[in-house]
């Protein structure tokens, strides 16, 4: 069996590797500086650029970096009866920021941010441990991140009540629980 390299699976030359790479290691080089590193025109590095953001193998994310910003951030572990469904549910929650099918024990991992660890676990409580679909969670909480690592986050999460027993709009994990009210956001006149 031969062993394909990233080159090969993602349908990309040496260039494309170095632009990538470039890149990687400095998001706000310019084209200008990576063309006169490969050698190539600042055209044609722009259109690679353009080629790999379709390919889907240049992509930005706007978060905050885990290594970078003191906000508490939660693995959870979950193990599903039915993952499709609770991952459908996830794809409306604000709370939950990346989550992902995984396989072993646990069926469903996510990521979930908070500005304390209090909010957190009534997250994972409201959000899992309740929701009759689900039969084990394990939380662990992210200490440091050892790269940068950006998480995407919705600014709704400040609305959250810990008194609620759901945890926003449109949160449907558990149908049996009373929907959480954000207060409407009043427009400037």
């Amino acid at each position: 069996m031969i062993k394909k390299t990233f080159k090969e699976i993602l349908g990309i030359d040496d260039d494309d590797y170095k632009i990538i790479e470039m890149i990687e290691r400095d998001p706000d080089i310019t084209h200008s500086q990576i063309a006169a590193e490969i050698e190539k025109s600042q055209p044609a590095v722009g259109a690679r650029i353009i080629k790999l953001e379709r390919k889907h193998l240049l992509t930005k994310q706007v978060g905050f970096n885990i290594k970078k910003v003191d906000i508490k951030t939660a693995i959870v572990f979950i193990s599903t009866k039915d993952v499709d469904s609770i991952v459908n549910k996830l794809e409306k929650c604000a709370f939950v920021n990346h989550a992902f099918k995984i396989s072993g024990e646990f069926n469903l991992l996510c990521f979930i941010a908070a500005s304390d660890l209090q909010t957190i676990e009534k997250l994972v409580d409201i959000c899992f441990r309740k929701d009759p679909q689900v039969t084990n969670v394990k939380t662990n909480i992210i200490i440091d991140s050892i790269h940068d690592f950006v998480v995407p986050i919705d600014f709704q999460i400040e609305k959250f009540d810990l008194h609620s027993t759901n945890c926003g709009p449109d949160c449907d994990l558990n149908v049996n629980l009373p929907k959480y009210q954000f207060d409407e956001i009043e427009e400037e006149e």
